[in-house]
């Protein structure tokens, strides 16, 4: 059976709508604007009521819900991007300053300076496949551990954001309890060199749908510089 407003809405296909038409539906249907606010935001009325909530002041009082709801997204806006131009300086002075460095402990340095202490991301790894010289422990993955990772985690792209598992954890970071979401970012030309890794202990911190320019910009600098710090560790000849 039809509802008296779509048989309303059918008459009114094949009849010419006036004004008495327009007054019998609002009569026959005295909620009508509390499931349209918008329309009735945008009408012209003037306030001819007393001792009742006319519509007038129902129009006012949805211009004022109005106002507040715009101005709650404009100051979310606003704090959000306060808080991506603090990212954006965050990441260009740790690109001049990557750029500066003579030594791996300089890099790590510098790295967990930005990471850690300046967006609040505490756990960080820098690990190499295949290193050319000799390095500490904390720089090398156990045999050929990262190749599950790069054959899981890596396709067509050489940035990962997401979650992962706990075994896959635990190859990355020496405390891995409390992370939830990780960015894996394949270093070298092509990949070749390492993985920088970053977790969050917010699970939607790092999510495949984010826009990650800034890491590759970081990879970018980080392809040039880590060539030149390893060569600084080369044993003498």
């Amino acid at each position: 059976m039809m509802s008296k407003d779509k048989v309303l809405a059918t008459e009114l296909d094949t009849t010419q709508l006036d004004a008495d038409m327009v007054a019998d539906f609002l009569r026959a249907n005295p909620d009508f604007f509390e499931h349209y606010p918008n329309v009735l935001v945008r009408m012209n009325l003037r306030h001819q009521q007393e001792g009742s909530v006319s519509l007038m002041e129902r129009q006012q009082r949805a211009l004022r819900e109005k106002v507040t709801s715009l101005e709650d997204e404009i100051t979310a806006l606003m704090t959000q991007a306060r808080r991506n131009e603090q990212i954006f300086k965050g990441y260009s002075v740790l690109y001049r300053k990557l750029l500066k460095c003579d030594s791996l402990d300089a890099v790590i340095d510098h790295l967990q300076d930005t990471f850690r202490d300046q967006l609040a991301l505490p756990e960080l790894s820098l690990k190499f496949f295949d290193s050319p010289v000799a390095l500490p422990e904390q720089f090398t993955f156990s045999a050929d551990t990262h190749k599950q990772l790069l054959s899981r985690r890596f396709e067509e792209e050489k940035v990962y954001l997401g979650r992962l598992p706990k075994d896959e954890l635990k190859l990355l970071f020496r405390e891995e309890e409390h992370i939830q979401s990780v960015a894996l970012v394949l270093l070298g030309q092509d990949g070749e060199l390492g993985m920088l890794a970053v977790g969050s202990k917010d699970p939607l911190h790092f999510d495949p749908t984010m826009d990650y320019l800034l890491i590759t910009q970081l990879q970018d600098v980080l392809a040039v510089v880590l060539p030149r710090v390893l060569g600084a560790h080369r044993s003498p000849e």
